[in-house]
């Protein structure tokens, strides 16, 4: 008599398994085996970003370094002192708070400070970053990295401003708080515009308050303004006897410094003129 079962239980069972899995997908060995690669391919995911993230800071730190360094032999080749940082970024920076760009941002650092005299005026020039991130809420915002020159000279006595390339954003917050807190509207900077030059007025934020508009729109002459018109993106501020140059967002290296200085020093004279016209003459 033949077996009923012609297989043995072991060839059975296996034949059970193997037609189970293939119609099913359920065999749970195999599944097992699935959930495994699948856990092990996340681990290496997670270490290759982490190795993409630590060889980006690395190279960012080593370019930092190389930087500083080319800045700090920079300041020695045209007879400027040099500080790679300061020990209390807010404490230095006091000494420019009429400039506004150093009301800017909850944060604030410097680095790479030069100090030197050119002519007649004394000259900084130092690296700095503002930024709007909150270390509570770790939310991100505006970050914006420039190299800033800043020339001090007594023949300056200017009324306070901002020039910066034109943001719709900025100037419809500042009609927003003028709107809703009308007390407070003398103190926050206004958008100074001028009906006879549409292509300044377009590509330029002027910024002063509602008590020094008039000072501020007398030192905007026609040259002045012509000025900026053909330097599109340079920024300005003023204050005092302080004016500071610088381009949104930019950091120079150091080939580009001496020429921003020349220009930032064309652009104190040219203040100094419309300021003090009759001297100019």
């Amino acid at each position: 008599m033949k077996d009923i079962f012609p297989y043995s239980f072991a060839e059975n069972a296996f034949i059970s398994f193997t037609l189970t899995d293939r119609f099913s997908g359920v065999w749970e060995p195999k599944h097992s085996l699935y959930r495994e690669r699948k856990t092990m391919m996340e681990v290496y995911l997670g270490i290759g970003i982490l190795c993409v993230i630590f060889i980006c800071f690395a190279l960012a730190i080593i370019s930092g370094r190389r930087h500083a360094q080319a800045m700090k032999q920079f300041s020695e080749t045209i007879g400027f002192s040099y500080m790679p940082h300061v020990e209390d970024d807010e404490a230095f920076l006091q000494r420019f708070s009429r400039l506004p760009l150093f009301t800017r941002g909850r944060t604030q650092n410097v680095w790479n400070i030069m100090k030197g005299r050119v002519q007649d005026f004394e000259v900084t020039v130092m690296e700095f970053r503002y930024s709007y991130n909150s270390s509570s809420t770790k939310s991100t915002g505006e970050v914006s990295t420039q190299t800033v020159v800043i020339l001090e000279s007594d023949l300056l006595n200017l009324p306070s401003f901002s020039l910066t390339p034109h943001k719709t954003s900025t100037e419809l917050g500042n009609k927003f708080f003028s709107t809703l807190i009308p007390a407070l509207a003398q103190f926050i900077p206004q958008d100074i515009n001028f009906d006879s030059y549409p292509l300044f007025s377009k590509l330029y934020l002027l910024q002063g308050t509602r008590k020094n508009e008039d000072a501020v729109r007398k030192l905007f002459n026609r040259d002045v303004i012509r000025y900026y018109e053909l330097q599109k993106g340079l920024c300005t501020d003023g204050a005092g006897s302080t004016i500071m140059c610088y381009s949104l967002g930019e950091q120079l290296g150091p080939e580009d410094i001496p020429p921003f200085i020349d220009q930032s020093i064309e652009v104190c004279e040219m203040f100094q003129r419309a300021r003090h016209p009759v001297l100019a003459t």
